[in-house]
């Protein structure tokens, strides 16, 4: 039985015009005094101040030339918030980094401890005007969006700005560092109020709760009473809800080396978004899968600057304070996004260089891969340890070269899972053999797999949501894994509007209502076996009864099976009492991939069974009729 509560909280009614109580202090990013490395752009009804030129200082401007100094009068004293509004330029990752002022008052440009560095800008903030800008956020590139950089690391350590009695005019200056990034708007927020990006824009007073008139659900979660994990990615420290939905959780962007290692002295490292998610999956009974250790993006930009004797000591720092953090970690993605031209830690595509620090290619090709699994078993010898990369079932090459590196770490003992993303561009125009296939390869390992990051919406992810293409992607793609035997789970990259990378993949809307694609997912999780069923000696001699799609069925369905020799084959369909109720396939067949359709529109509805027969093996496999008569 599913439960919903409806929450409804009571907020002060709206202040008047002359009561700006609760309203954000707004200033134009052009109205200061700017540096020759700002220049002022009219586009359209905005006006914003964008960076001309690179810098690579770390923890400074550096230069006057770099800095905006803006003169702010305060209502009120009080505790505040800093908020900017900004757009990252099309370089993503490489326009994406500044600095702001340690405190108020103005700064030596060239003293690292008056400065805040904030990075990580290319996938981070709210564009949705109805979306709380409390935490993180995860919007993409090339759109204006609200962050707030008080209340996150962003690299730097986020920090409250005080306006005292008395002293209601204050200074305060940005800086730039990479060109491309674009600034609109600065805001200073009450620090014990919530603001949406609609309130931010239009001057209107902030909430006291994050939570307004909305359904919640209250479980039980999708996949509970299954062999296999539904899991998610846990964005949010205010998703109390997260629980009631899935049975994993893996921290988004906190549990990148990015978001903590906010400076070299590892006793400033900020732990605490991945203290939270942590401690909610140990209290919830959640499979926690940590994300990630090594990957060439969103690391420590300052680790780019350390001989590679230093950097070595920092990664194993680095591991062997996770592993004595988080002792109880089920699962751990070791390295992440390995292959070539994908986000290897070796400084090409804006990634931070570090890999000749772990040995680089060296004998094996993968001797830095080896290494980072080396030092993960020996810091969390209690913890599953997955490698996870992105591109890899929908392209038999790339398969194939993940193979390789995977073979090295088993023969060394190193690795116990194989991660697999599900991003909806790998998915969305991929051929199902080809699946199938690629994951039998992965199989054939021993190994458990596990489908990460899986987000599937629109087809390119263009316009408005689209209801209908995100269902008929998730009716395509979903049974494939889920139901091959080899996978142990899956974990979603998201759910909730607002909060996805992918924009148009969100599952629960704003008011918590459900898209029909996960309603077609709950009702799908409860009426479809997952393949554990399917012997092991069928897959290891190459006989495959793969899932009925659609399933359940409503008026056809497709069946298919691969034989790798010829043979005599039958397909039967078996009612519940095991009697014969059709017979689809009897005849001799070669080697090869069959597709049958079954009719079952004028069936009884119910729950049905088809039976393959081919040489020596017999697999069964479990549908649902919904038709009726």
């Amino acid at each position: 039985m599913k439960y919903w509560i409806l929450l409804l909280f009571t907020f002060p009614a709206l202040l008047s015009a002359q009561d700006t109580s609760g309203v954000a202090l707004i200033v134009e990013a052009e109205s200061g005094s700017q540096g020759s490395s700002f220049t002022e752009v009219q586009e359209g009804d905005i006006t914003y101040i964008t960076t001309k030129t690179n810098y690579t200082g770390q923890s400074s401007p550096g230069d006057a030339v770099r800095v905006a100094t803006y003169e702010v009068e305060f209502g009120e004293s009080g505790i505040y918030n800093l908020f900017i509004r900004l757009r990252v330029g099309p370089g993503g990752f490489d326009d994406d980094s500044f600095f702001y002022g340690n405190g108020f008052g103005e700064k030596d440009v060239s003293a690292g401890a008056d400065w805040v560095l904030v990075n990580g800008m290319g996938s981070a903030g709210f564009s949705n005007p109805f979306e709380y800008v409390d935490e993180p956020g995860i919007t993409g590139s090339e759109v204006w969006k609200w962050v707030n950089l008080s209340k996150n690391s962003y690299q730097g350590t986020g920090l409250p700005f005080v306006v005292e009695e008395g002293k209601l005019t204050q200074a305060f200056q940005i800086g730039s560092r990479e060109d491309g990034l674009d600034f609109d708007k600065i805001a200073f927020g009450k620090a014990d109020l919530f603001y949406t990006a609609n309130d931010l824009d239009n001057g209107l007073p902030g909430s006291a709760s994050p939570d307004d008139q909305r359904e919640l659900y209250q479980g039980p979660p999708l996949s509970e009473g299954l062999p296999k994990y539904l899991g998610c990615a846990y964005s949010s420290i205010v998703d109390l809800n997260f629980a009631n939905y899935w049975t994993q959780l893996t921290p988004g962007n906190s549990g990148k080396w990015g978001s903590v290692g906010v400076s070299t002295d590892t006793a400033q490292w900020d732990w605490s978004n991945l203290d939270f998610a942590y401690q909610y999956a140990q209290e919830n009974d959640l499979i926690f899968k940590n994300h990630t250790l090594i990957w060439g993006e969103q690391q420590p930009s300052w680790i780019s600057g350390l001989p590679p004797a230093e950097q070595l000591e920092y990664i194993e720092t680095w591991i062997k304070m996770v592993g004595e953090r988080y002792p109880d970690m089920d699962q751990i993605d070791v390295v992440n996004e390995p292959l070539p031209n994908h986000n290897p830690p070796d400084g090409i595509a804006g990634s931070t260089n570090y890999k000749a620090a772990l040995g680089g290619d060296g004998q094996t090709g993968w001797d830095w891969v080896i290494k980072s699994f080396e030092l993960a078993r020996k810091y969390m010898p209690n913890t599953e340890l997955l490698l996870n990369d992105y591109g890899i079932i929908n392209s038999n090459s790339a398969t194939n070269t993940y193979l390789e590196i995977i073979n090295l770490l088993k023969e060394r003992d190193l690795i116990d899972g194989i991660g697999v993303q599900g991003h909806r561009f790998e998915f969305e125009n991929a051929n199902l053999s080809t699946l199938k296939n690629n994951l039998d390869k992965l199989a054939a390992t021993g190994l458990p797999i596990h489908i990460s990051e899986m987000d599937l919406g629109n087809l390119g992810n263009t316009g408005d949501p689209d209801d209908q293409e995100q269902l008929d992607l998730f009716k395509k793609i979903f049974p494939v894994i889920w139901e091959h035997p080899g996978v142990e789970g899956v974990t979603l990259w998201g759910y909730l509007e607002g909060r996805m990378w992918q924009e148009t993949c969100f599952l629960v809307r704003y008011d918590g209502s459900w898209r029909p694609a996960l309603e077609w997912l709950d009702e799908y999780l409860q009426n479809t076996l997952t393949g554990t069923e399917e012997t092991a000696q069928g897959l290891q001699n190459g006989y495959h009864l793969y899932q009925n799609y659609p399933n359940p069925v409503f008026s056809s369905t497709q069946i298919e099976y691969s034989l790798p020799v010829a043979g005599q084959v039958s397909l039967k369909i078996l009612d519940v009492q095991g009697r014969e109720v059709e017979v689809l396939v009897n005849e001799f067949q070669t080697p090869g991939d069959y597709t049958i359709t079954l009719e079952a529109e004028s069936w009884p509805g119910g729950v049905y069974y088809y039976v393959l027969n081919a040489g020596s093996n017999t697999q069964t496999k479990r549908m649902v009729v919904l038709s009726g008569r």
